[in-house]
């Protein structure tokens, strides 16, 4: 139960996913009915390409959000224009190759400029799987109202859109600017690509644009029936998604990519047998490539490199992972952090709170904070109370609490209350109180839903508590609570 409970930390990732869906899959069925699948796919490269470029004239992606989204805005409407001047009558190269060449140049650009940034690689990350997990309510809601606008700018020129879409010759035989209409919906197409890549990045994008549509075009002949359709895979491959992700541990947006691919499998293997002439040769079909597959991979599975067993310089897998950790590459540190926190070794412990004593990197302290709260070593606890002193945000002041608090450092309470008294913590006060009151066995009447001024006398009960049972708090390993 609890473990379900705190699935309520994935809500607002959640409402990102739905907002997003709502509008790419309307979009995605204009991009089916083009045929220019790889056109959403080259428009976020252009977005990002457009905030990589404000990174090399000193904007902070953070700091400076806003400018950041103008230079990608920029960089997208010159890419809209390309694209709705690249559609010709007759053609005599396709345009997905022109759309394929553009995706190519700003993908290899934006590794050039990422190369020389010495972070490049977590940010070449970033720009393909995004942050979803970190996307905040307000920006959900800037979201919404940004794709609602959009989605009425549309719903008023639908048969136009629509008519441009689906029979472009007929449209512009009916007096339609073909040309004209085609540059207003890039244009607003890349408004949403923009805002999009920046929340969840490249490869999310696409998958929501594409997928869900390429599945309901195989079931629906209408546009109705399509957006219904597409609509519903592309929240329930949410749901799956960002669920088998907490409960895994994995990125929750390759997590929601991996679900909607799984869905377009299934659809297609239904699809398959549905319209073959002979079902039962179909379905023994689709067995024999499964089995294929399966066989496939198992037999991968028998190469599996051996290391030599005889020979005194032999590493341990403990050997490698530390080696790891003392590499100047953040990405090597995360990597080496995160997999020493699933291992026992007492050499652990000393070489995770080294490197928390130099790092300058969020990224890494909070891997390195969650390791050495599962190490369960009371060598590590001068370290976490030295880190907890840092100016870092809420969420990461909660991630070293909870590892304070699991080697039963009662000094993890001051720094719960330090993200209680912050009126700019927002979610991570929720998860705070329930964790001082669940680890105290105490209630304090503090309501996280309200400002600060109506939590003043909780506030004070919780100090007060905290003056008179701090120094003698202990914690039972059998309740895992603090007496």
């Amino acid at each position: 139960m609890p473990a379900v409970l705190e699935l309520k930390w994935m809500l607002i990732p959640f409402l990102a996913c739905l907002v997003l869906s709502i509008n790419h899959v309307y979009l995605g069925i204009h991009v089916i009915a083009r045929k220019v699948i790889f056109v959403d796919l080259a428009l976020a490269q252009i977005a990002a390409l457009g905030a990589t470029y404000a990174l090399t004239l000193g904007y902070d992606p953070y700091g400076d959000s806003f400018k950041v989204s103008l230079f990608s805005l920029a960089f997208t409407f010159v890419g809209a224009a390309c694209f709705a001047i690249a559609r010709m009558r007759k053609e005599r190269v396709p345009q997905e190759a022109f759309i394929g060449i553009i995706y190519a140049a700003a993908s290899a650009a934006a590794i050039l400029i990422l190369s020389k940034s010495p972070t490049g690689g977590e940010e070449l990350k970033h720009m393909l799987v995004g942050d979803l997990l970190l996307v905040s309510f307000p920006a959900v809601i800037q979201m919404a109202l940004l794709y609602g606008s959009i989605g009425v700018f549309h719903v008023i020129f639908r048969k136009k859109f629509l008519a441009i879409s689906l029979d472009p010759e007929a449209a512009e035989a009916s007096g339609i600017n073909v040309r004209f209409w085609n540059i207003l919906f890039y244009m607003s197409f890349g408004v949403v690509i923009t805002k999009s890549v920046a929340i969840v990045g490249v490869l999310l994008v696409f998958s929501y644009l594409v997928v869900p549509a390429v599945i309901a075009q195989m079931w629906s002949n209408t546009v109705r029936g399509k957006l219904l359709l597409g609509w519903l895979v592309a929240i329930l491959a949410s749901t799956l998604g960002i669920v088998w992700s907490f409960y895994s541990d994995y990125p929750t947006g390759p997590a929601v990519v991996v679900m909607l691919s799984l869905f377009l499998i299934l659809s297609g293997i239904a699809y398959y047998i549905q319209h073959a002439l002979d079902k039962g040769r179909a379905i023994a079909n689709t067995v024999a490539m499964v089995g294929f597959a399966v066989l496939f991979f198992m037999t991968l599975s028998l190469f599996k490199k051996t290391e030599p067993t005889d020979g005194p310089s032999k590493l341990t897998p403990v050997d490698l992972l530390l080696n790891e950790v003392k590499q100047e590459d953040e990405a090597r540190q995360l990597d080496g952090v995160t997999h020493l926190g699933e291992m026992h070794d007492p050499r652990i412990v000393p070489a995770l709170t080294e490197l928390l004593a130099h790092t300058q990197s969020e990224q890494v302290i909070e891997a390195t904070v969650e390791a050495l709260g599962k190490q369960r070593d009371p060598r590590a606890i001068p370290a976490l109370q030295h880190v907890a002193q840092g100016n870092y945000d809420d969420f990461l002041k909660l991630s070293i609490s909870k590892a304070q608090l699991a080697l039963g450092d009662p000094d993890g309470f001051v720094t719960l209350i330090k993200i209680l008294k912050s009126d700019e913590a927002g979610f991570a006060r929720h998860q705070a109180i329930e964790l001082l009151e669940s680890k105290s066995g105490r209630k304090f009447g503090y309501n996280p839903d309200q400002p600060l001024a109506h939590n003043r006398v909780a506030l004070q009960r919780i100090e007060e508590w905290w003056k008179k049972e701090g120094s003698r708090l202990k914690r039972d390993p059998r309740t895992a609570k603090f007496q």
